[in-house]
């Protein structure tokens, strides 16, 4: 059953407060194996009418943490 509007906030939530975390444990590309890990498993629990709207929440955190997610690396 896809997450609702709030259980998705609260993953979101929860992925932004282990930013700190994340980054001070990864270096690199770690890093971004393990943020897209949990990001992945966020957007695995919501429907399409949500995707777009999870996917750029999802690469706001790291914006917010002076790093580039890699759906920004290349643009079209």
């Amino acid at each position: 059953m896809p997450a609702t509007r709030l259980e998705i906030e609260l993953l979101l939530n929860n992925l932004d407060n282990a930013m700190p975390r994340l980054l001070n444990d990864n270096q690199g590309i770690e890093f971004w194996v393990e943020f897209l890990q949990r990001a992945d498993a966020i957007k695995e629990q919501v429907t399409l009418d949500h995707y777009e709207w999870v996917s750029t929440r999802i690469d706001e955190i790291p914006m917010k943490y002076g790093m580039v997610p890699p759906s920004c690396w290349m643009s079209v």
